[in-house]
């Protein structure tokens, strides 16, 4: 305890506020909560995490006035009175520290927000007593899936230093929204479009968008609108550096939109991530049948119809050729359940022309097929793509036949990509047993040093996943942790009609989460196991060198002096 009145050195240093930004920009908004409440240096500060981001914003405006459910039910909450000037004065210091503004984006996530109802934002908008309701506002999203026409609702937020809008097209009069966008946000970064259908009639709502928000750096739209028109528009942006669509996974009802111009002199001039969504062959024409985009570094593609393997290889070879560079390639073929007799299996000689893009860290492959390669493929990919980081070789194919690779083969991949810190893959560990198991590596070398988070999608495990959780911790003993992951990302749409695949997907995935459960335990197990050999080592090692120094010792005692005789007949003894 400080005496004389003279504080602690702690307390001096955490009195410090960018020295608290540091520490409390990695706590929890529960455990700000609690700084905030500690002393006053540190409740200003903390604050601004506790409201930084909104996800719920019912928690925030009960401190405006209080909600309670609507009379006869607790369908919807309204405010118990107008809230008053007073009000809004005590709720500014809140309003200011909010930078981030989430609506109906996750249902589960915003809790009560949802329940809002239309008279709270009414209320809102006639007792404001500024224009900004939150004038440090820079990220709104306003997601309304599960909400009938509330996108209006957003407009009340809306100023001109937010920079990036995340929306949804179920909304009354789409048009007017884009309108109030257009004139309310002028200088917008990154715009986010969610939607579960995309018509024909959204097309003028994007282009009059495009059309008049020139500074837009980011956006992600539904892949069925990245048609001709729309990117003709998106091409014409000068700041634009990604182009992103919303979701993974193909919807069989869906059609692909029609891509068929090719690239312009002066297209995309600082673009740097591209996705599309088309036949493969449209796609190709399109990056390579004109001009080409001067600073690509990712593209990812994704078609929905049946692609022969032969069209699959065009399309790499066309592509890596005009576009040596690529750091980032995902190629998605996918089509429903129901399609997939037409589907073509993909082997090594087809993706043989991605071996020439020297600067690839990530490669992502996904089919309706398992992938026919082997260990000496993954090693003659790995010796050609030196510095990949992140790799996905379809981890989760729509057809559960017998995977190529063994769960044995991690070994030979970590070896052969070094420097992986993200791995997805569909392996073999149906049949695995203790006496089947591999040696663990040495302990002098490390395999997936780096490795944060492997994915087995839909592999196939046997029912005692004992041997598979064992040599999982040996081989991965070496790291901090690892995230074990399985399941499918696919739209539900495309295996819906195969209540097969259900029930093989849920039962692989009950018996690889048994596995991430255990593994954790597993690797703290081996960690403690190796500090008490070293321990050991170190030990047996200090008891040899004083071995070695106590013979010597002995030695010296037991032997006979010798005299030094000099050249002149001078004995010394």
């Amino acid at each position: 305890m400080p005496q004389l009145g003279f504080e602690s050195t702690t307390q001096r240093v955490l009195a410090i506020p960018e020295l608290l930004q540091i520490i409390f920009s990695f706590g929890t908004r529960a455990s700000n909560a609690s700084n905030a409440l500690v002393c006053r240096n540190w409740h200003e500060v903390a604050l601004d995490y506790v409201w930084a981001e909104v996800d719920d914003m019912y928690y925030l405006l009960q401190i405006l006035a209080p909600l309670h459910p609507r009379r006869g039910g607790t369908e919807f909450y309204t405010f118990r009175r107008t809230p008053t000037p007073e009000d809004w004065a005590r709720f500014a210091p809140y309003a200011r520290r909010v930078r981030t503004l989430k609506f109906g984006t996750d249902r589960l996530a915003s809790g009560r927000a949802v329940c809002l109802g239309d008279s709270v934002f009414h209320d809102l908008a006639r007792s404001r007593t500024t224009l900004e309701v939150f004038p440090n506002l820079r990220r709104l999203w306003w997601e309304t899936e599960y909400i009938a026409l509330r996108s209006q609702h957003a407009v009340l937020f809306m100023h001109d230093k937010v920079k990036e809008f995340g929306f949804s097209f179920n909304t009354e009069d789409p048009m007017a929204l884009a309108t109030d966008v257009v004139g309310r946000m002028p200088s917008l970064l990154s715009l986010k479009c969610f939607v579960d259908y995309y018509g024909a009639d959204h097309d003028p709502v994007l282009q009059y968008l495009l059309s008049h928000l020139h500074e837009l750096q980011e956006i992600t739209l539904p892949k069925q609108s990245l048609g001709g028109q729309v990117l003709k528009s998106l091409s014409l942006l000068p700041e634009l550096r990604v182009v992103q669509f919303d979701n993974l996974g193909g919807i069989g009802c869906t059609p692909a939109p029609v891509i068929a111009d090719t690239l312009e002199e002066g297209a995309f001039p600082i673009l740097d991530d591209l996705c599309l969504d088309s036949t493969l062959e449209d796609m190709r024409n399109y990056l390579t049948g004109g001009a080409f985009l001067p600073r690509i570094r990712s593209l990812s593609v994704e078609s929905v119809i049946p692609e022969s393997s032969l069209a699959v290889q065009e399309f790499l070879t066309d592509v890596t050729r005009c576009y040596p560079s690529l750091e980032t390639i995902a190629v998605d073929v996918i089509v429903g359940i129901e399609e997939q007799d037409a589907c073509e299996p993909l082997m090594p000689a087809h993706l043989h022309p991605i071996l020439s893009l020297k600067q690839l860290i990530r490669l992502e492959l996904r089919h309706n097929l398992p992938l026919q390669i082997s260990e000496v493929d993954l090693a003659e990919f790995g010796a050609a793509l030196p510095a990949i980081e992140f790799l996905v070789l379809n981890p989760e194919p729509l057809l559960l036949s017998k995977p190529c690779l063994k769960i044995h083969s991690l070994p030979t991949i970590g070896q052969n990509f070094p420097n992986l810190f993200h791995l997805e893959i569909y392996l073999d560990a149906e049949d695995v047993e203790m006496k089947q198991l591999p040696p663990p590596p040495p302990t002098n070398m490390r395999v997936f040093p780096h490795l944060r988070a492997l994915n087995v999608g839909v592999s196939p495990l046997g029912p005692d996943q004992v041997p598979v959780a064992l040599f999982l911790s040996y081989l991965l003993s070496d790291n901090e942790k690892v995230d074990i992951r399985s399941g499918s990302s696919w739209d539900p749409e495309l295996f819906d009609s195969s209540a097969e695949y259900g029930t093989k997907l849920q039962e692989r995935c009950q018996r690889w989460e048994e596995v991430a459960k255990t593994l954790p335990l597993l690797l703290q197990l081996r960690k403690e196991e190796r500090a008490h050999r070293r321990d050991i080592e170190k030990e047996v090692e200090d008891l040899r060198m004083r071995n070695e120094i106590l013979m010597g010792n002995m030695s010296m005692r037991n032997a006979k002096p010798v005299p030094l005789t000099y050249d002149k007949g001078c004995i010394v003894c």
